[in-house]
Parts: structure tokens; C-alpha cells; sequence
């Protein structure tokens, strides 16, 4: 195995081998004989102990890389039901591009609805912000900008505020996208009589980015 390849192992893997040592160790300790002499068996306890520790830290580490993928993922979802896998951050409704992120490009665009309605939106970024919607995460978040990682920060606010993060980061996706239709008309049960995905449309985007489905 070479080096790189080494470093490829999983979280989940690194919990498996500490939870066999772990195992291992308490067979160890099973078999100690009761007459053993105190400052050895210290040294065994301390033992253990250490072994305890790792498989913590092992699976705390496979929860908060599996979250850090899951949430990852589901952005990547968002930004492919919305159009804007292309042109990324900097995507225009329509699928045009702007040049700056020092602010929302704040370009008005008309378009007509699958209801026959006329409608005007500002709808601009990879998630597709509204201009007051972004004004308002702006200030609250104290972004500095309109660049990727303000944009990913406002959408992962906006899923918090749907009441999605948790479902978003354990991999519930259909309890997530259910909750957070409301922010994006490309989401189903969205209601804005425009162009809506299907969940298993969305579900197969997810786990092409890397997530994992738990429900």
C-alpha cells in the first residue's frame, strides 16, 4: 500500500480498528488473575483507558465527517436543482453570469410563470438569492461579500432556519427537501407553478456528490 493510499482510509474504518483493539484489550483484562499486583494492573486499566479514548475520538470523527460530507452534498443538490452546476457562485437567473462578488449583482429579469403569471426576479449566486433575501442574511451574518463561501453560509442559514440542518447532516433528505421547499421553487412541493425536480432526481445528485441516505 503506498503512502497515499494510507491516508485514504475512512473515519469509519479507523473506528472499526479501535473498536477491535478495544475489544481485544477487555478479553486481555478478562483474563488478568485477580492476585495481580496493583501497579500492574494500573497499567492495564491505563491501557484501556487509552484505547476507550481513541474509539471516542474515532467515532466522533466518523459523525462530524459524515455531517461535513452530508452537508456538502445536499448544497451540491441544491445548486443542480436550481441550474447552476454550470456557472457556479456566479450564475444570474436564466443562467447568464456576473463579474464581481463584492455585492448581489441586483439585476431585475422578467419571466412568466407555468401559471401565466408575469413575474420580476433578482434571483442571482450557485443558490439563487433573491436580493432582499440576500440583505437580510447579509446583515445578520455580517458577510462581507457575495463570494462562494458567503453564498454557501447563507444557504446553510436558510436551511437552519427551515428547521433542515439536523436532517441535512444526518442524511435525511426527502425530511429536509420537504422542509426547505419553500426556499427554493426548483424543490417538489414547492408551489410556485415553476419547473420542479423530482426527489429521486435530487437524491441521485445527493450521493453523486457524496452524500449518504439515511431515510
Amino acid at each position: 500500500m503506498s503512502q497515499g493510499q494510507v491516508f485514504t482510509l475512512t473515519a469509519a474504518a479507523l473506528a472499526a480498528v479501535a473498536m477491535f483493539a478495544w475489544s481485544q484489550q477487555q478479553k486481555a483484562i478478562a483474563s488478568v488473575p485477580d492476585d495481580m499486583p496493583d501497579q500492574e494492573a494500573g497499567t492495564i486499566d491505563g491501557a484501556l483507558g487509552n484505547v476507550q479514548s481513541m474509539v471516542g475520538d474515532a467515532v466522533s470523527s466518523v459523525t462530524e465527517t459524515d455531517a461535513q460530507a452530508n452537508t456538502k452534498a445536499f448544497l451540491d443538490m441544491i445548486a443542480y436543482s436550481e441550474g447552476t452546476t454550470k456557472n457556479g457562485y456566479s450564475t444570474l437567473f436564466g443562467g447568464g453570469t456576473f463579474d464581481s462578488f463584492a455585492d448581489h449583482p441586483r439585476k431585475l429579469f422578467s419571466f412568466t410563470n407555468q401559471a401565466g403569471q408575469s413575474l420580476k426576479t433578482t434571483a442571482a449566486g450557485r443558490y439563487q438569492f433573491l436580493a432582499r433575501t440576500w440583505d437580510s442574511l447579509r446583515d445578520k451574518l455580517n458577510l462581507p461579500d457575495f463570494g462562494p463561501e458567503s453564498q454557501d453560509a447563507a444557504a446553510l442559514e436558510l436551511i437552519r432556519q427551515r428547521g433542515a440542518l439536523a436532517d441535512v447532516k444526518a442524511g435525511r433528505v426527502a425530511a429536509a427537501v420537504a422542509k426547505c421547499a419553500p426556499i427554493w421553487a426548483s424543490l417538489p412541493g414547492a408551489g410556485y407553478s415553476q419547473p420542479e425536480r423530482k426527489l429521486t432526481q435530487l437524491v441521485a445528485a445527493y450521493q453523486n456528490a457524496g452524500g449518504a441516505v439515511t431515510a
